[in-house]
């Protein structure tokens, strides 16, 4: 990793303890109904910020489609279906309230999980062959 990559994840860990430390301080000066309360709140918004983040990568892959050919692109092409599907997948476990309830949806997950495994892989033989 180069010092920009250090630096970026640094900024991002200390933005993400930030984030946990307030919660935990507003939790502990709130009653257990409040509490649930917040922690569902942090858990509904949570997983639309998730699923946002994976549109930004479906769309990420997209424009990288279009700029490549061959097995590249059949791969980012592929790579737009899986993060556009796992998107909608944390919109529809919002729903739902777990990300293994109902069956289906656990399916749905775990094959997005597989194509991007098998996609990491197709990767890193491509690239280092």
């Amino acid at each position: 990793m180069n010092k920009n990559v250090i630096i970026r994840l640094c900024i991002l860990l200390i933005f993400l303890g930030g984030i946990f430390i307030g919660l935990w301080m507003i939790l502990q000066n709130s009653d257990p109904l409040q509490q649930a309360e917040i922690l569902e709140t942090v858990y509904r918004k949570g997983n639309y910020i998730e699923a946002g983040i994976w549109f930004i990568f479906a769309g990420a892959f997209a424009i990288s489609a279009m700029k490549n050919r061959d097995l590249v692109r059949l791969h980012r092409i592929v790579a737009t279906f899986t993060f556009l599907l796992f998107g909608l997948s944390d919109i529809v476990e919002v729903q739902t309230g777990a990300w293994w309830h109902p069956w289906w949806l656990f399916v749905w997950k775990s094959l997005c999980v597989l194509s991007m495994f098998c996609l990491l892989i197709s990767h890193l033989k491509i690239r280092y062959k």
